[in-house]
């Protein structure tokens, strides 16, 4: 059995996942909880995931996140090529350091 780690203060991180039809209810989300399911066994303090329209929304969500402390935010979905997926484009602004390939 493997055991999970004690939350350790100040590490908190998110998940914001990025979909207009899991935020309209069309469909449940599944990607986000396996997000903070992870980054909970990895000793993150992590809220449920924001399920978000795509968009402008995101970067929304992850201000809030960023402001409540977020060391770490996760963002999933809005990386198609339809005109909506740009979790990329207002992604970007808010980095510290992009990452090519993973931010």
């Amino acid at each position: 059995m493997t055991s999970v780690p004690e939350p350790v203060e100040g590490r908190r991180a998110a998940v914001v996942v990025a979909s207009n039809r899991a935020s309209a209810g069309v469909y449940e989300d599944q990607t986000g909880p396996m997000l903070v399911e992870a980054l909970r066994s990895w000793g993150f303090r992590t809220d449920d995931a924001a399920v978000v329209p795509d968009g402008e929304p995101v970067a929304d969500a992850i201000s809030v996140a960023l402001a409540a402390g977020a060391a770490v935010v996760l963002t999933t979905g809005g990386t198609g090529i339809s005109p909506t997926d740009r979790t990329p484009d207002v992604t970007r602004p808010l980095l510290d350091r992009e990452l090519p390939g993973l931010a």
